[in-house]
Formats: structure tokens, sequence, C-alpha cells
């Protein structure tokens, strides 16, 4: 930790509370406290209320949706159920935010991003929502490849109503959101795919402009995971991990995609202590992965953060009409024994 940083205030403590007591973990290697189960939706109100002083909210992580936006055989019902259910429960489960992890679509194509683009209107002054370019959205080259039609139908415009944008890159690539939940305020770190040494430069200007916000890197490509559920970081990820997240404190949780299966880590920063860095990525399952959701519930009252994995499309299905794939992806979360 850098002089500078030793006159800021403390934010550890708050992290220490979200992210560091024991828990149990998940059977897809995502930390959890509980294995509830997840019920569909039964309200159907167009927009409900978000409580941003509740210690309880709820972070929603959406991967890879690339092979329901495939041009072959393109199908965003299971899409348009987990917004649905996002929207729906937004009061009930304090969603503060959704996040997605890239890959939207699976040519990047503009037909492909078109129907994604108009399929993400259901969110639209409803839930808050980041998005970021995978490898399958736009062409081979860093964030400062120009335009696209990736930029044209997710690009900083589409943002900047929402009241927790806070700005996008030159390039309008990489961009971050500020949101209230459980009382203080979080920072939401969107990085693009492969970004430039300019835009590193960029993301550190926004920590170094947001000192005391407790961040969440999201991004495409940051660890992959070998079947015993533990990660390792990318190439991409080493590069962020030596170029922004150690040396960045206030950094305790990292999300990617790209990769499969699921799996998690634990590494020490610059200043010893701990960040999470998760890979959450379904789409090798059945039906593209079904849209399965992520859920990371923060409980600022027992200093734990519970996770669910679901389909919202599947699990609002009559279960005696579900198939043995069905009924396997529905939900996946399950209990292990783990520690954070």
């Amino acid at each position: 930790m850098s002089a500078a940083d030793s006159n800021r205030p403390d934010r550890r403590p708050l992290l220490r509370a979200a992210v560091t007591r024991p828990v149990v973990g998940a059977a897809d290697g995502a930390l959890v406290t509980s294995a509830a189960p997840v019920h569909a939706p039964t309200s159907t109100a167009a927009e409900s209320r978000y409580d941003p002083s509740s210690p309880r909210f709820t972070l929603a992580v959406l991967p890879d949706t690339q092979y329901l936006f495939d041009a072959d055989g393109a199908d965003p019902e299971p899409v348009r159920a987990t917004f649905r259910y996002l929207v729906s429960q937004r009061e009930e489960a304090d969603i503060a935010f959704m996040a997605h992890l890239g890959d939207i679509t699976e040519h990047g194509s503009r037909e492909e991003i078109t129907l994604a683009a108009g399929t993400f209107d259901a969110l639209d002054g409803k839930v808050p929502y980041s998005v970021l370019a995978g490898n399958h959205d736009i062409s081979s080259g860093d964030d400062q490849r120009g335009d696209s039609p990736y930029l044209h139908a997710f690009g900083p415009h589409r943002f900047a109503s929402m009241p927790t944008f806070g700005g996008a890159s030159p390039d309008s690539y990489i961009s971050y959101h500020v949101l209230t939940a459980g009382g203080p305020r979080w920072l939401i770190l969107t990085l693009d795919w492969r970004v430039s040494d300019s835009g590193l430069r960029w993301a550190r200007g926004v920590l170094d402009a947001h000192p005391t916000l407790p961040t969440i890197l999201t991004t495409h490509n940051l660890v992959w995971a070998a079947g015993d559920g533990g990660a390792h970081l990318s190439d991409n990820g080493r590069r962020l991990w030596d170029g922004l997240i150690s040396g960045n404190d206030q950094i305790f949780l990292g999300l990617g995609g790209h990769f499969r299966p699921p799996g998690r880590t634990v590494l020490a920063n610059d200043a010893d202590n701990d960040v999470h860095l998760h890979i959450t990525n379904y789409q090798d399952r059945y039906y593209g992965g079904a849209d399965m959701i992520r859920l990371y519930r923060f409980d600022l009252v027992r200093n734990v953060i519970d996770v669910e994995t679901f389909s919202p499309w599947l699990l609002a299905r009559d279960a005696a009409d579900s198939t043995q794939l069905e009924a396997e992806t529905a939900e996946l979360t399950g209990p292990s024994t783990g520690s954070a």
C-alpha cells in the first residue's frame, strides 16, 4: 500500500464483513451459507421498489448467453424469463444490480446484437445493469478497436440515464457504476475483453477517484478452473492482477466468465488482504445454460454472502413435465463443506 493510501479511510472492515467469514461452498464452486430452495417469481408487477438502506441486498450475475443469441438457432426466451424474475423480485430480494460477464452473443453480428439489445430492453428503467464485450461480441484486438455493432447497441448512451452509471472510457468499451446498497456505496468496474494499457490507466483513475468504495471487478476472462472447483489466473487475469487488482486494496471480488467449469480462488493482494476471484459459466449445460443466473446475496447483518445459482426459465416450468437434464440444470446450488 502506498503512502497516499495510508491516509485513506479504512474500508477493509466492511469488506471483511462482506466476504471473509466462514461459509459453505456450493456445488458449482460459489460461496454460500445456505442451500434454501429457489422458487419461481410470484409477483407480476412491472416494476418494484428497491431499498438502498436495507442491510441485505442482491447482486445478480449473468454469464455467457452466447448460444441463446446465436443466429443459427437463437432463442432469447430463457433470458427473458431471467429478466422477468429480476424485475418482479427486485423489491422482495432487494436486487441492487445485474452484471453481465460478456459473450452476450455467439458471432457479434448486427443481427445477433440487435436481438440481444431488444431483449435487454426489459431491464431498462427497472433494474440497473452493466454489460461488457466478450471475445464473441467483437472482433479481435483490445478496447481500442473502434466502432462495432456491440458499441452501437451497448455503448455508454445505453446506460447514461441509469442512476448508477458513473462514466465510460474514451474508447467507450470500459465503464463503471456506483450503487448504494446496504447503506454504503459500492463500485462496479466493468472491464472489456483484453483491456489495453490505456484502458488499465483509465480504470486505475476510476479507483483513484473513488478510493473509499468497496469494488467488484467484472470482466470476461479472469480465472480458469479445474474439475475440483479451484481456479487459477488466466494469462489475461494475471495481467489484470498485476496491473490493477493486486495494488488496489478496495477490490475484494473479481468475477469472470469465458472458461468453464465454474470455480473460485482467493489470492492475497499487495496489502495482504484476500481477494475472491470467481468464474461463472454454464453455456455447456442443457440448452446453452438455460440462462442460469447467479445471485450474490449480501447480508451485512450476518456478515456473509449467500450465493444461489438457478434458471428462472426452468424453475417456472411444471416439475412433473421436466426432463432429467432440465431438472439437473434448474438449480445448481447445493451444500458442500468449505470456507472463504
